[in-house]
């Protein structure tokens, strides 16, 4: 029996654990046992079966890091929010990830934004992939790759920030007696990258190294069930925290379109002022592959599981980033012409950027020239090829990369 650890540890929202559903049935095909180490582990208790994979509640960061610079440049800058700023901070992360690996004792690790899972694999005899977004998998390069497109390089503090990420990698690997890393990028090797994104979509455009294409996490979704008005169809994914999500409910209720909305964390009272005969709540995840294929329009933060299903499908989208790596989606999107960003502070264009979307045919153009480019690649074809080079991964000997 082949043994694959799939290891999640930064990120939020269903994207991460509904992308490997389909992966993981695939490798259960292929005879592996798949162990689930997850930051959060509400999105598998959406999205499996009670009792149908083997969970683990994955070590994270818990602390707060203050005085750091905004917005972040790099990814080393991410990074610091999470445990790396110092050893003291990433000793005790490092440890309890080689103890879960460990214990596990995987053939193939495959981390899913878990970079102290990548290091915590470093000589245990496993091999190690990465799974993701552009955005989960940086180069490895040096210098570090820039990071957001519309901010200007800055050399100095881009340096100043890899070289206390490495410093703190580097003290916290010498705590638990391994090797230490000789440049920032070599905590991004990998014995493979699976980078589940196009290049319109990559965060880090420059990358050099293949593409997989996206793999949409449509399994153990509800098929939508549209409210029965004429006129356009809206899906919106929704956090009830963001300060545009009311004004976005008020609006669509308003102009009476037939909107279908997941938003989990929305009170009961909120949904009961907002719903109508005309704008329904879903209590569940939607398989995104069905709704984006049945909408006129795609509401979303920018997560890029959702953007992918939308644009694959050939419809524009609306979006509302929270974080840098939706901003990032969300300005490759606007750059596209497929859609439309609403940052915080801007809920007064609601209405306006909600009509051209609809009657304006440019974003809708834009998003059937994506459909065009990509959907010729089947996702069973992107699947496939993952879980087979899993395999080879898993049973190749000697393992390259564990013990640098």
């Amino acid at each position: 029996m082949i043994r694959i650890l799939y290891a999640w540890e930064l990120g939020a929202g269903l994207g991460h654990v509904s992308r490997f559903v389909p992966l993981a049935r695939a490798l259960a095909e292929r005879g592996c046992a798949v162990t689930w180490a997850l930051s959060d582990l509400a999105p598998a208790a959406a999205l499996l079966p009670p009792g149908a994979a083997t969970l683990l509640q994955a070590p994270r960061f818990r602390g707060q890091v203050t005085g750091l610079p905004e917005p972040q440049l790099a990814y080393s800058e991410v990074l610091l929010r999470h445990g790396y700023a110092s050893a003291e901070h990433l000793s005790p992360l490092l440890r309890e990830w080689r103890a879960l690996i460990a214990a596990a004792r995987p053939d193939l690790i495959i981390t899913d934004h878990a970079p102290t899972a990548l290091l915590a694999a470093r000589g245990l005899g496993c091999a190690r992939a990465r799974i993701g977004t552009g955005f989960c998998c940086p180069p490895a390069a040096t210098p570090e790759a820039p990071m957001m497109p519309w901010m200007p390089p800055d050399a100095a503090r881009s340096r100043q920030s890899g070289q206390q990420v490495l410093d703190s990698i580097n003290g916290a690997l010498q705590a638990a007696g391994a090797a230490p890393l000789a440049t920032l990028a070599q905590m991004h090797e990998a014995d493979e990258d699976f980078v589940t994104t196009y290049p319109e979509l990559d965060h880090y455009p420059q990358r050099s190294t293949p593409r997989w294409g996206a793999v949409l996490g449509s399994e153990g979704g509800l098929a939508p069930a549209w409210p029965v008005v004429l006129g356009p169809r809206v899906f919106a994914y929704l956090r009830a925290r963001q300060p545009q999500t009311a004004v976005l409910l008020r609006t669509l209720r308003r102009k009476h379109y037939a909107t279908l909305v997941y938003c989990p964390d929305l009170t009961p009272q909120a949904r009961a002022e907002f719903q109508s005969p005309t704008l329904r709540f879903s209590d569940q995840p939607l398989d995104i592959v069905a709704v984006s294929a049945a909408s006129d329009l795609v509401i979303c933060g920018g997560g890029h599981g959702t953007v992918c299903a939308a644009l694959l499908a050939g419809k524009p989208l609306l979006l509302m980033p929270e974080m840098a790596e939706q901003a990032i989606t969300a300005w490759n999107v606007e750059a596209l012409g497929a859609g439309l960003g609403l940052a915080s502070g801007q809920e007064s264009r609601v209405g306006a950027l909600l009509t051209r979307l609809l009657h304006e045919p440019g974003f809708g153009r834009a998003a059937q020239e994506f459909r065009a480019r990509h959907a010729g690649t089947a996702q069973a074809q992107i699947i496939d090829g993952i879980a087979q080079r899993c395999v080879e991964l898993a049973t190749q000997t000697p393992r390259p990369g564990t013990d640098t």
